[in-house]
């Protein structure tokens, strides 16, 4: 399955490409994604039962005046290749790949209480420096995390719980090393 979300976020990603519209492409493209994640569509879309033209109809009546034509032949595709179950993947990876090609990327920073703007703004410029690329972040809370933050962000997670903290410490004292 993996694979197959692949192939068709690549073949996507190509199309807009040959036509010059990735940014317009990847604005429309989050926007299906969004309208798409939703479990009463999911669970509409992968229902054995529906019928294609069914599946079309919803996208024809939701997306034709805000989809390129490229884009509405991908949803009709999936569904002629009974890949629904794949679209939504399909298309975040497609949102992910755009950006990386476009030097963005998104991160998510989970704290144990609600960040300020300047802390926010903060971890923003220095993921950017770092990963350098355009970084675009939301923060959550998790009330999970003891103290500090963590970051997700280009698969790679930047720890700075205090959870992650004492976990080190105790795994220099157990080797015998004051000096971590």
């Amino acid at each position: 399955m993996v694979k197959l979300k692949n192939r068709y976020a690549n073949a996507l990603l190509e199309l807009s490409e040959e036509n010059g519209t990735l940014e317009k492409d990847l604005e429309q493209v989050v926007l299906v994604r969004d309208a798409l994640n939703n479990a009463d569509v999911q669970a509409f879309l992968v229902h054995p039962h529906i019928p294609d033209s069914a599946k079309h109809e919803l996208f024809q009546n939701t997306f034709s005046e805000q989809l390129a034509r490229h884009l509405m032949g991908f949803l009709y595709l999936m569904v002629r290749k009974n890949r629904e179950s794949l679209i939504v993947s399909a298309l975040t990876e497609y949102i992910d790949r755009t950006n990386r090609r476009l030097g963005r990327i998104e991160a998510k920073i989970v704290s144990a209480k609600v960040l300020t703007e300047e802390q926010t703004e903060s971890i923003r410029t220095v993921l950017s420096r770092q990963m350098n690329m355009q970084v675009k972040v939301t923060a959550t809370v998790d009330p999970d995390v003891i103290g500090g933050f963590y970051v997700l962000a280009d698969g790679r997670i930047f720890d700075g719980t205090l959870r992650s903290e004492l976990h080190n410490m105790r795994e220099c004292l157990k080797r015998g090393s004051y000096e971590c």
